[in-house]
């Protein structure tokens, strides 16, 4: 059974992360290139207001296109990997994010409108990179080290995402031309060390309806895969109230200036948080199983954003962040392997791609969740909300963790 406690192991700090073979390490460098490398996404609102002069409305547009256009990547990477395995998509889909990027430098003096156009004929491309890196992860992974390999991808994440917005903000302060070389050689880079170091795994083939025949035998995702995705949706939702809500509030009780200021350095604190104590609380509820870690983790966002329903100061702001990052830490560590771990080997590029998905939808229907609440209740009656949804769906991974040991 997934959520069946195992022993604490013998490890570390990132000792945790020894012996998981050679493809691992390269997944490793492979994201945090990428992540580092992101440098349009990062800015991709200021790029279309301040350098291609769009009006706020029209670069909301270009933005909402450019999630729908991502999450239609993430479906669409599952039957090209169940067809060809996932080396070979991944391949094709940053390759053409480069040539995408590659072609906005080119035009960006002759002919700048055609700008938006390129990044949006990007984004579903960008988008299927995540789920086909997660069932890579799966495919490489034996299952008593899927945690760590997880754990592993999720810190060369937060490595990419703690460097990239200072040098997105240097190129992009000095030269649009070179932000977008940059971000285009950096994928290269990521893209020439897949092909060159990550072994091809072939797919298992597809029939109709997108189902997958092994022997005879059609395969489905699990129930219980479909109410976990549902309520991951419902976590990302309240997740993103941290970009929309929180800079809201810090403007609202500081000031436009200091509380974007401080907003920026809580942010910070966020990143270090991950690095520091992503192995650690590896190691430390590696025996609880993937549920009731999950549970765990929402109830420390139930005392994070308890906090932040109370704060007027930057110090308690400070500590609750700490607090809700230990569950953001267990929730990235332990869905990836929930997910894998449940799902038929054949049906893990499948699986990816709907948490993938579900996940972005959260956080895109997010900032319209939180605005909608702003208009008729304050910041505090907003975050107890969100403490209440998450004490809610730790509730679920408890009931749902007792269900499978039935």
């Amino acid at each position: 059974m997934l959520t069946k406690q195992k022993p604490r192991q013998s490890l570390a700090g990132f000792s945790l992360y020894r012996g998981l073979g050679k493809t691992m390490y390269v997944l490793f460098v492979i994201r945090i290139i990428n992540r580092f490398g992101d440098f349009v996404q990062l800015l991709l609102v200021l790029i279309l207001t301040g350098k291609l002069n769009l009006s706020p409305a029209q670069a909301g547009f270009f933005v909402s296109l450019s999630v729908a256009a991502t999450m239609l990547g993430q479906l669409l990477s599952a039957p090209l990997a169940e067809r060809w395995g996932q080396k070979r998509p991944l391949v094709l889909f940053q390759s053409m994010v480069v040539l995408c990027y590659a072609a906005c430098a080119l035009v960006y003096h002759s002919h700048p409108g055609l700008i938006p156009y390129l990044i949006l004929l990007g984004s579903p491309f960008r988008g299927g990179t995540s789920p086909l890196t997660n069932t890579m992860v799966a495919e490489f992974s034996n299952k008593e080290q899927l945690s760590q390999s997880f754990s592993l991808l999720y810190l060369g994440t937060n490595v990419g995402v703690a460097l990239g917005p200072m040098a997105a903000s240097f190129l992009y302060t000095r030269s649009i031309v070179l932000l977008f070389s940059f971000s285009a050689l950096l994928l290269s880079l990521s893209t020439a060390l897949l092909v060159i170091a990550i072994p091809h795994v072939k797919g298992v083939g597809i029939h109709r309806k997108g189902e997958i025949d092994l022997g005879g035998k059609k395969l489905h995702l699990s129930p219980i895969l479909i109410v976990f995705f549902l309520g991951f949706s419902l976590y990302s939702l309240t997740y993103g109230q941290n970009s929309f809500t929180l800079p809201l509030q810090f403007a609202s009780l500081f000031g436009e200036l200091v509380g974007s200021r401080s907003y920026a350095v809580l942010m910070s604190i966020n990143a270090v948080t991950v690095l520091v104590a992503t192995a650690f609380l590896t190691i430390w509820t590696h025996r609880l199983g993937q549920l009731n870690s999950m549970a765990l983790a929402m109830l420390f966002y139930v005392l994070g954003y308890g906090m932040y329903a109370l704060c007027s100061s930057f110090a308690p702001f400070l500590v609750a962040t700490c607090i809700w990052t230990v569950g953001e830490i267990l929730m990235a560590t332990n869905a990836n392997v929930f997910v894998n771990s449940y799902s038929p080997p054949a049906l893990r590029s499948q699986a990816n791609a709907y948490l993938t998905t579900v996940s972005s939808l959260g956080h895109a229907l997010s900032p319209s969740y939180g605005g909608l609440l702003l208009l008729v209740l304050d910041y505090r009656q907003l975050w107890i909300i969100n403490a209440g949804l998450c004490l809610l769906l730790g509730c679920g991974y408890i009931a749902l963790n007792k269900y499978l040991k039935k």
